[in-house]
């Protein structure tokens, strides 16, 4: 397997690393993505919703995938400022617990849950999601929108999501794949860059995630390529963040809010349009059920 689907960094390092990345730019993020902080899905043949219209549709299409049922107990594992939470536990009146290892990020969640009137349904805990402190079998559905690629050891996250799932329980994971374990040196030196300048641990092919899954015991298991649909995400991306480049007094500003580390941060947008463009990164979607 090439070195660029193994982790890239030791665990803690990594912890440490996603922490200061989330706490520190989190403001940025928001400005620039809204408050859905990942990918958008663009259907096709259909007129373009929108930037934002599109995120929501994307979290739709993966309840639909699922499916979510009405009030269900959810686990969002990973779950950033909370918005996937929030449409759960407003749409469905899902009671969702939300985790992060980012402090900043739980203070946000709380806000928007309350701002969306779900602060009664969710609750959002500081946990590592690959070693969470739930009982076994306390939910109906495990929820990981983009988080996985986080992950340092895919395989004891996916194990802590099959056994907080009650028998007959969804897992559902959205995540960041490789096109596959073959490679070239310039596409691992592509991936590589991505990893360190979005803190990622590491991508696996779908495939992979798809046979870890099947050795666990989860049945039922089925996976999605949503790369066409999800791509132009990065267009747009790319097109938000120009200006910002290109406006010095804004690139210092940022600097001196956020620290150098923001050059890494507004150059690697352009990066993941590339790696979507050469079929090196695609988007993965999984589901899976705990046996009864």
């Amino acid at each position: 397997m090439t070195s660029a689907l193994k982790p890239r960094w030791a665990t803690p390092d990594l912890h440490a690393a996603i922490k200061d990345h989330y706490d520190g730019l989190i403001e940025l993020y928001e400005d620039l993505w809204g408050e859905h902080i990942h990918h958008g899905y663009w259907a096709d043949g259909e007129p373009d919703p929108g930037r934002h219209a599109a995120q929501v549709r994307l979290v739709e299409e993966l309840i639909s995938f699922a499916p979510v049922p009405r009030g269900a107990r959810v686990l969002d594992a990973g779950c950033g400022i909370g918005a996937s939470s929030a449409h759960l536990a407003s749409t469905l009146g899902c009671d969702v617990d939300g985790i992060t290892i980012s402090e900043e990020q739980i203070r946000r969640a709380e806000t928007k849950a309350a701002e969306a009137g779900v602060s009664d349904r969710t609750a959002f805990r500081l946990m590592d999601a690959m070693h969470t402190d739930y009982p076994e079998g306390s939910f109906d559905v495990v929820w990981a929108l983009e988080s996985c690629e986080l992950m340092p050891d895919k395989k004891a996250f996916l194990a802590e999501c099959f056994r907080v799932l009650k028998p007959g329980g969804t897992l559902l994971v959205a995540t960041w794949c490789a096109r596959d374990d073959k490679l070239t040196s310039d596409e691992s030196r592509l991936l590589d860059r991505i990893y360190r300048d979005f803190v990622v641990s590491h991508v696996l092919p779908l495939d992979q995630y798809r046979d870890l899954a099947g050795g666990l015991g989860f049945e039922d298991v089925r996976t999605v390529d949503w790369s066409g649909q999800v791509q132009d995400t990065w267009k747009l991306s790319t097109d938000i963040v120009k200006p910002v480049v290109r406006d010095p007094s804004m690139i210092w500003k940022l600097v001196r809010a956020k620290g150098m580390d923001i050059f890494r941060f507004l150059n690697s947008v352009p990066l993941m349009k590339q790696a979507y463009e050469r079929d090196v990164m695609r988007y993965g979607v999984l589901r899976a059920t705990r046996p009864l």
